[in-house]
């Protein structure tokens, strides 16, 4: 019998790893607001093919329980949607969180301790043009458990069905690592409206390399001396790769949504003791352009 699969947060990546986990044999349900929608059809369009699948919907507000939940949604809306289903999940429910930054992990274990958390990251990128779900590379996907845990039985239904897939021993190294990364980079494109490789060069080189410093400092107080060392050439790799990649919280501004920036630059302030004056201007600029959006 195929294990299903609820996903909690459909949107580019969610629609993706409904794909996803349908080719790994797995039955998927989306997660619905409505009412009146008994399914939904995904079409993902990649550079070899374009496939339309059609899932059953069910609504937040149903009564039966949810086994295996893949969460999708912004970090900052986890813990709000996660209280919408909270009669629906317990003790017997598995919670896979595949999103940036890291403020959900704290407000999911608020929310639902009971539940058994695994955590996730994946490069795969994704973009939605109306219906349709644009995917821009395999990517690679780590899933992985806060404390060390051996892979989980359903795991092999993930392997299945989504490439470059790796169990993860280090996944809050790797999530805080990416963290670091995004804060480089996500924010300063999002302020300045610029692509990702538009930040190696003036106007905007003085001030990555002013932020990466910062990042880098409240790394080695959070115990990571080697994520620090490496990050400055980490993330000029990263801006090189993606040069041409509108990043995600440009995506946001430039739509009108509400940013992660709380949950990556906030939350990496949060965990220091001290000032970081370049980082605290990029998230009180952010946050007083969601305020007029």
């Amino acid at each position: 019998m195929s294990e299903t699969w609820h996903i909690l947060g459909v949107g580019s990546i969610g629609g993706l790893f409904a794909h996803r986990l349908h080719q790994g044999g797995a039955n998927v349900r989306l997660l619905s607001h409505s009412t009146e929608a008994s399914s939904r059809a995904i079409s993902v369009k990649t550079a070899h093919s374009t496939q339309s699948l059609t899932f059953d919907c069910s609504n937040l507000d149903d009564s039966s329980n949810i086994s295996n939940l893949l969460i999708t949604s912004k970090s900052w809306a986890a813990g709000s949607a996660l209280r919408r289903i909270r009669h629906r999940i317990g003790d017997h429910t598995t919670i896979v969180a595949m999103m940036n930054g890291m403020q959900h992990i704290e407000d999911i274990q608020e929310v639902a301790p009971e539940c058994t958390l695994f955590l996730a990251t994946t490069t795969a990128g994704c973009h939605r043009a109306g219906e349709q779900w644009i995917a821009a590379g395999e990517g690679k996907t780590l899933v992985g458990h806060p404390d060390i845990r051996p892979r989980p039985s359903w795991f092999g239904t993930w392997q299945k069905g989504i490439p470059s897939l790796e169990w993860c021993n280090d996944i809050n190294e790797r999530l805080i690592e990416k963290v670091a990364i995004n804060a480089c980079i996500n924010p300063l494109t999002a302020v300045h409206g610029v692509k990702n490789g538009a930040l190696l060069d003036e106007p905007y080189q003085a001030k990555s390399t002013q932020i990466i410093a910062e990042v880098a400092d409240i790394l080695t107080e959070l115990g990571h001396p080697e994520l620090a060392a490496r990050l400055d050439q980490t993330v000029q790799t990263v801006m090189a790769d993606t040069a041409e990649n509108t990043s995600s919280m440009l995506s946001d501004v430039m739509a009108g949504r509400r940013t992660e920036v709380d949950s990556i630059v906030g939350w990496l302030l949060q965990q220091s003791e001290r000032e970081h004056p370049a980082l605290q201007a990029m998230l009180n600029h952010l946050k007083s352009i969601e305020l007029t959006s």
